[in-house]
């Protein structure tokens, strides 16, 4: 208790001294300090959406130059970025700027960088940041880019301008705006977190597609006991997912934002709610319970990895999956198409709950992912505008981000790409045959609305499916950068609490826990410094909100 004490006061004087730091800078005359907040002047002392960039030509050197790129290696193993891959082939013959690439597999690069910004030294030019870019930020390890965005990068300049979120995402509670990140929400018009259902298994029973949460839990008894698969064997696992978070899909039937928000979410009033101690996540654990013991939830949802959660969907076994890419449906379908030639994986609409909630929560505009200049790069306004080019830019957003090399990835129809087949009929999966590209992949990058629709909407039936679930999206909580106070009180509150969370939300699921203790694990959890966060929470929100 004396450290939660402790905490608060640190946690009032901060925020004390934030605003009186923003009343000061608002009376200031100007200079260096002088900051509009919200409208990233940076020392020019103009809003940097009132700035006018100069626009640059193509090369953008006339010398050799080589920008150093530290950032996780391609999700396409086989083809690393350190072997100039052709994206960046072609990226250089435009600017004349060569890459040369400092890459740790992606599983690893996080605790890589870390030591290696520990040392604060030899940074390379451009970095992949493995966690808080603020911290980097008040340590002096990367710069602002306010000044440079403001007078070397027009693209990034009209990105801002026209998606005022995406902006807000990249501003740092000073106002200022360190680092980039890539804009991916184009892909949550088709490519779903969501839910999965064996539709020809409710054809074989003759059953109707489940609407309510009700009739989800009669569908998945039905694929139990009535051997939808036909072999004789009851070995049908009606429910499917990598690990419980999967679960938390099923609580939007309950009004919980639990898959994207981490239960994080403001009450009509902006109030922010932390869902996971309210009266209606006894009501879901109750319904988890029941479908626990009633033995429709995979029994390794604890501890498998994705290879094995696939081989169960592929292998005639699922009958539902919760998942983070509804793409994944008609590509399963693709590869039962031999074996299982009825096979019919698609996505359906969430279920209504008792209390007549049902929705989806859509993913953040941006990745949480941030990519920096650092203070030993020797040229940082050079290294903007190619951000600039190869980010934000048509021709950079075609090339790198999306459709790749003309002639081969796409070719150009009506004045716009449109994908080959080396793309839409590779073997390996669009997404891999892009990444052998170089595109798509571990850097600054805007995923275009096109290249979804050319990628995913070429499955029958997508369109319909992907507009019937998404008329059912809420937001989830916004993407905001913590101080570093913030960062630090909030990690040191929230570590013994989702250790003691996590743990107790299997063991009410799996009955180890009785649903009457619920009051005793939400007074515990509140015991532990919850309302802290929550006033954490709540400075971020309204900071967004203004």
């Amino acid at each position: 208790m004396r450290r939660q004490k402790i905490n608060r006061i640190l946690w009032l004087l901060t925020a004390f001294i934030v605003v009186l730091s923003g009343v000061l800078a608002g009376c200031s005359s100007g200079g260096e300090g002088s900051r509009d907040k919200g409208s990233q002047g940076g020392s020019s002392g103009t809003p940097l959406l009132d700035r006018e960039a100069e626009q640059y030509e193509l090369p953008l050197v006339t010398e050799p130059f080589t920008l150093v790129f530290a950032t996780a290696d391609n999700p396409d193993i086989s083809n690393s970025y350190t072997r100039n891959l052709p994206a960046f082939q072609e990226l250089e013959k435009r600017t004349g700027i060569s890459v040369k690439f400092e890459v740790t597999p992606a599983d690893q690069y996080n605790t890589t960088m870390q030591t290696r910004l520990a040392a604060a030294k030899d940074l390379p030019d451009l970095i992949r940041l493995p966690d808080d870019p603020i911290r980097y930020a008040k340590g002096g390890l990367i710069i602002p880019l306010d000044d440079l965005i403001g007078s070397y990068a027009p693209s990034i300049l009209n990105l801002f301008r026209e998606r005022p979120e995406v902006m807000k995402a990249m501003t740092a509670p000073d106002g200022a705006i360190y680092t980039l990140s890539a804009v991916v929400d184009a892909r949550s018009m088709v490519n779903l977190n969501g839910l999965g259902m064996r539709k020809d298994w409710l054809e074989t029973l003759n059953l109707e597609e489940p609407d309510t949460i009700d009739q989800w839990f009669d569908v998945l008894m039905a694929f139990k006991e009535g051997d939808p698969n036909g072999n004789g064997k009851k070995d049908e696992i009606p429910v499917i997912a990598i690990n419980v978070n999967g679960l938390y899909k099923l609580a939007w039937s309950y009004g919980l934002h639990l898959a994207l928000s981490d239960g994080w979410y403001p009450d009509e009033d902006g109030k922010i709610v932390y869902e996971w101690i309210e009266p209606r996540m006894k009501d879901w654990l109750q319904e988890m319970n029941k479908w626990y013991e009633a033995g429709l939830l995979d029994p390794d949802m604890g501890s498998q990895n994705r290879d094995k959660y696939t081989a169960k969907a592929i292998g005639d076994t699922a009958g539902a999956a919760v998942s983070d890419m509804t793409m994944q449906f008609p590509q399963w379908n693709e590869r039962m198409a031999n074996d299982y030639p009825h096979a019919r994986w698609e996505g359906i609409v969430p279920p209504e709950g008792p209390y007549g909630d049902r929705m989806m929560e859509r993913e953040q505009p941006t990745e949480n992912i941030h990519y920096g200049i650092t203070r030993d790069c020797k040229d940082p306004e050079t290294v903007i505008k190619w951000l600039d080019y190869m980010f934000a830019s048509r021709d950079g957003q075609i090339l790198m981000g999306n459709f790749g090399l003309e002639g081969l990835s796409y070719e150009m129809v009506d004045g716009e790409p449109q994908f080959t087949d080396f793309i839409l009929k590779s073997e390996l999966g669009s997404g891999i045959a892009q990444a052998s590209l170089g595109v798509n992949g571990s850097f600054p990058r805007i995923l275009m609305k096109e290249m979804i629709e050319q990628r995913f909407l070429q499955y029958e039936g997508e369109v319909a499916q992907s507009r019937k679930a998404t008329q059912h999206y809420v937001p989830s909580f916004p993407r905001v950068l913590a101080t570093k106070e913030e960062t630090d009180i909030y990690a040191g509150i929230m570590a013994d609490i989702n250790t003691y969370k996590d743990e107790m939300i299997i063991r009410f699921i799996r009955g180890q826990e009785p649903l009457e203790n619920f009051e005793h694990y939400a007074e515990s959890i509140r015991g532990m410094g919850i309302e802290e966060a929550v006033a954490i929470k709540q400075a971020q929100y309204d900071r967004y909100m203004k």
